[in-house]
């Protein structure tokens, strides 16, 4: 009785939660192969999430983690981007994960295993002309296409006020991701069994306070991730950190500006807060060791810079272009110490 009277919290698709829950559970695995499927026609049953994401032992960190499938009989990785709040940053940094996970083969030493990467964006918005895109490096005069990687968009706001009518199960299954009800869900799904068990499967997170907990994190997240954005990405100033700190805030998101070359770039940073020696300070969040600056990271970024070097760069782009950056951004301080983002303004690069 008292589960029945207990207060349901909506759990959406449109959440990396909530696809890692489902995903690892066999029973539901049909129901995204049938969406992916139809995105990349490619099978992904014996796909799974990468092992790195199951094994950390931290059940927070885990569901936070990126998104990626890998399969033990494919040379290729999915990755799967939840856009809940779609800006030109946002797919900027989709397109940079993309080579960033192509660039991973370059520490790999003698044993390089070049892999195919596949990136699938859900993205919660309309798109007046394709309800969904396809993206490939081509040769404009002989369109030969270079295979490395695919970026594929969705636009799933296209798909909204779509129902199950027997004969369009790909298009009401992305009808599901725009649902902001359980009602809306199942007026959505009809009599489809694969996405009743889904529904099913929602509704009972929805009174489940342990996954709870890890999805309104995972929403904290992105909605202080967009928050900074609309805000013009401030630059951290540090009366916002100790702001933060007075109001007993856990978590903070900074963004830090840092010039190499000629271009300047912006690293969105994930901190917590901590306690040590009876002082409370930010540190760089699940992550125990250098760089604690107390949010300032100053030092951090003028190390980057300093041993910044046109021969170094050449390791990941011949060319030296703004993705040579990134990635040598990315190689010096791991997106696992703490760096959430990259992305570059144009309105401070002007040519």
């Amino acid at each position: 009785m008292l589960e029945e009277n207990k207060k349901k919290r909506f759990i959406s698709l449109l959440s990396d939660t909530t696809f890692k829950h489902l995903f690892k559970i066999e029973d539901y695995k049909e129901f995204f192969n049938v969406i992916i499927k139809s995105i990349i026609d490619m099978d992904i049953n014996d796909f799974k999430l990468h092992d790195a994401e199951l094994n950390s032992g931290n059940e927070k960190r885990d569901y936070r983690l990126d998104l990626l499938l890998v399969s033990d009989l494919v040379d290729i990785v999915i990755s799967i981007e939840m856009n809940q709040f779609p800006s030109e940053e946002a797919k900027y940094k989709n397109r940079l994960y993309v080579y960033a996970l192509l660039a991973k083969s370059l520490n790999s030493g003698e044993d390089i295993k070049k892999k195919r990467v596949i990136q699938i964006n859900f993205n919660n918005e309309k798109n007046p002309y394709v309800s969904k895109a396809s993206y490939s490096v081509m040769d404009l005069n002989t369109h030969k296409e270079i295979k490395d990687f695919k970026i594929h968009e969705v636009y799933l706001d296209n798909y909204k006020g779509i129902r199950y009518n027997g004969d369009n199960k790909e298009e009401a299954y992305l009808s599901l991701f725009t649902a902001t009800s359980y009602e809306e869900l199942r007026e959505i799904v009809g009599d489809d069994k694969e996405a009743l068990k889904i529904v099913d499967e929602l509704e009972r997170l929805g009174l489940d306070d342990k996954f709870g907990v890890i999805y309104d994190n995972e929403e904290m997240q992105k909605r202080m991730i967009n928050t900074a954005r609309n805000w013009g990405y401030d630059d951290g100033k540090a009366e916002g950190l100790e702001e933060g700190k007075k109001e007993g805030k856990t978590e903070m998101v900074v963004s830090k500006k840092i010039k190499l070359n000629a271009n300047i770039y912006y690293i969105i940073i994930d901190l917590e807060y901590r306690k040590k020696d009876n002082v409370t300070k930010l540190h760089l969040k699940d992550f125990n060791d250098d760089y604690y600056d107390d949010g300032d990271f100053t030092i951090l970024i003028k190390k980057i810079e300093n041993n910044y070097s046109y021969e170094l760069s050449k390791n990941y782009d011949k060319h030296i272009n703004f993705m040579a950056n990134v990635l040598y951004i990315y190689d010096r301080v791991s997106f696992l110490k703490g760096i959430k983002e990259v992305y570059i303004n144009n309105i401070d690069n002007t040519t």
